[in-house]
Order: C-alpha cells, then structure tokens, then sequence
C-alpha cells in the first residue's frame, strides 16, 4: 500500500503532499481544488511500461487535440485521434516536469507498486527513421518533441513523439515494458462504466466464488435479487452510455429485469462491485463515489468496500462533495475494523489535511465539517 504521495507539477498541483494514507482513503474539498487529479496520479504510478492510463485520462476529460492541416508530423487520417496532453502540465507549460512520488508502507512486498513517475517533453533529433522503425514523413524537420515517460524501473520507461503542436497521436501508444499491463489499478469515473466495460469484467467472474460476493453487493440496493447475468447487447439500438448487457433474477417476478429498470443505484453499485474485484492486489479509484447512491444506502456500501479492501488486499481512493457521505464512512470506521482515513484537499495548502480513524469518529460525535 501507498503510505504518502508527494507531487509536483501536475495540473493544478503545483507542489501537493498526501500523508498516513490507509487502507480506505476518502478525498474530500470544495469543486475544483484537484480530488480528481489527485486519483490521475495514483493511475499513472500504477500503470509502469504502458501509455493506457495517459490515453484514459485525456479521453475522461475529454482532452482531444485538434492540429492544423498543414502539420506533417500528422498521418491523414488521424487529424483529430490525437490528445492534448499540455492540459497535464502545471500553467500546460508543455517544456515543463511532472514528478509523483510515494511511499510505500512495510507490509506489503514492494513488488507491483511501483513509487515513483516522472514525464516530461523535450526536442529529440530524428534522423533517417523514427521511434517504431517507420520512415519520417517528407516535410517534418530533424527536430521533434519527445515525451518521456519514466518509472521507478528503467525496463518500464517510455517515450513517444509528439507532433509539432505537442499532440500525441493515438496510434502511437503502445504498451511494452516488462510490466505492462500487468498492474491492478482500477478507475471508477463519475459516470461509472460502460456497458461493454461491466459485460467484459463481469463475464470473467460468472460461476466463480466471487460472482457471489458481487451478488451481495447488488443486494444493499436491491435485496429481491437472486442472481445477476450478462447478455449479448446491441448498443447500436440503445443509447451507447445507459445501462445495458446485464439481466436480474428478482424473487417472486417471473421474468428476467433489465439491470437499467431498477434504477441507477444499481448501476453504479455494480460497476463498484466489479471494480473493487478486478483490482485484487492493487488499487481502486473512485470519483464521486456518492454518485446514484441514496444516504440509506451508503453504510452498507462503505462496509462492502471496507470488507472486500481487506480480503481482496485493494488500497482504495475515493471522492465526495457528500456529507452523507463521509458521515457514514464514520460509521463504518467506528463499528467495522480496518485503516480508514479522511484526507481534506485545499486548493490554497500544499498537503491535505489527514483525519485518521479517530478524528474521522470525534468529528462525526461532535458534528464538525470536514469537507
């Protein structure tokens, strides 16, 4: 597990510091003060020897760079599939440096998490062929942009050329390494997963022993539900971002129930359930993980990621605007065992305010705002 995080250089973080991390950390603070980027770190740490987690980051935010036609360094065709990864450097100095750092704590071998990751973008010379052995296009100069990719291991590092307007092609990511995609890092967005994303993970888990555990999940919401299934779906007659490709068995209906019919609560508690099994051994982030949940519900769902953190050994990382939220995290901290922390980001302070355990509790006795 990751005891603290040191970062520098990275969006609005400029110089930040997150300390006595535990098992389950909850991110609170005000909009805009760098929750999110904060999980986009841990994403990066965990991701040695491939650009996946670059490619993910931009594509959440919606990060697409859009060059000019007369840019050479662009193959036709590819004009617009390329990402404007400046937006991930402090004031998008795109000559700038980004470091993360992070300390690991003694109990887990230090085998798979990897503890630090430097990028940065500089001029490389390119002579008669470029990085994957393909000719330079007629027209480019010698001089090109690089952006180097650096882990803590050297067989991980990574480079790749950016065009001239510093945007990375997409087809040019390309995972090697010895790591690769090796490591467990799972990143729940707010708008939780994909249909063809919950079909894929939940398809590995069917008639395991874990198909139960993520059964029970779905059941703080739904208590009716006998068993859960995916089905083929053709997205290309649904809305693409609803609900889709999982069936529920509720007792006394005779008929199977589409998953999207017993509402988005459902939904989301699924994609966490499939998340937190999928990252086994490693790391789940969560942003806004209130998100489609009622407060009658949350307990129940903080004592299902509390249980499966332990058993699974996941180190979690989650967001909230939520009172309820973090109220009920209390709760949880004060009846189940386990390392649960409150972490208060403040755009104006360069390290988080850490509420361990026992602060979590006082605070919730004594009716103080964390958030």
């Amino acid at each position: 597990m990751y005891s603290s995080i040191r970062i520098q250089g990275y969006r609005g973080l400029d110089s930040f510091r997150m300390q006595g991390l535990g098992r389950v950390n909850l991110l609170v603070g005000a909009n805009n003060c760098g929750k999110t980027s904060i999980l986009e770190c841990i994403e990066l740490l965990r991701s040695p020897g491939t650009p996946r987690a670059l490619s993910d980051i931009t594509r959440r935010r919606g990060e697409w760079g859009y060059s000019s036609d007369e840019d050479p360094a662009l193959p036709l065709g590819v004009r617009t599939d390329s990402l404007d990864i400046s937006h991930l450097f402090a004031n998008r100095e795109l000559r700038g440096r980004i470091r993360i750092k992070a300390d690991r704590s003694g109990e887990i071998a230090a085998e798979g998490w990897n503890n630090r990751v430097t990028l940065r973008v500089e001029g490389s010379t390119v002579r008669d062929r470029d990085e994957w052995g393909a000719a330079v296009p007629e027209g480019v100069d010698d001089e090109r942009l690089v952006l180097h990719i650096e882990w803590s291991d050297p067989d991980d590092h990574y480079k790749v050329f950016l065009t001239d307007e510093g945007l990375l092609l997409r087809p040019q990511l390309r995972t090697h390494g010895r790591n690769g995609s090796s490591q467990t890092v799972q990143f729940v967005r707010t708008g939780g997963m994909t249909a063809a994303d919950v079909v894929r993970a939940f398809s590995k888990f069917v008639l395991t022993p874990k198909e139960e555990a993520i059964t029970q999940a779905l059941r703080i919401v739904e208590p009716a539900i006998e068993r859960i299934a995916p089905v083929p779906d053709d997205r290309g007659r649904f809305d693409r971002n609803a609900p889709g490709g999982v069936v529920l068995k509720l007792r006394e209906v005779v008929d199977r129930v589409p998953i999207g019919s017993v509402g988005d609560g459902m939904w989301r508690m699924l994609g966490l359930a499939l998340s937190l099994t999928n990252a086994e051994g490693g790391v789940l982030l969560v942003d806004e993980i209130d998100t489609g949940f009622h407060f009658s519900v949350m307990e129940d769902m903080w004592r299902m990621i509390n249980e499966q953190a332990v058993a699974l050994s996941v180190q979690v990382f989650a967001t909230t605007h939520s009172r309820d939220c973090y109220e009920s995290l209390a709760v949880i901290a004060k009846s189940e065992p386990g390392d649960v922390t409150i972490q208060r980001i403040d755009r104006n302070r360069n390290e988080a305010v850490r509420f361990s355990r026992e602060a979590i509790l006082a605070a919730a006795e004594r009716g103080i705002e964390v958030r």
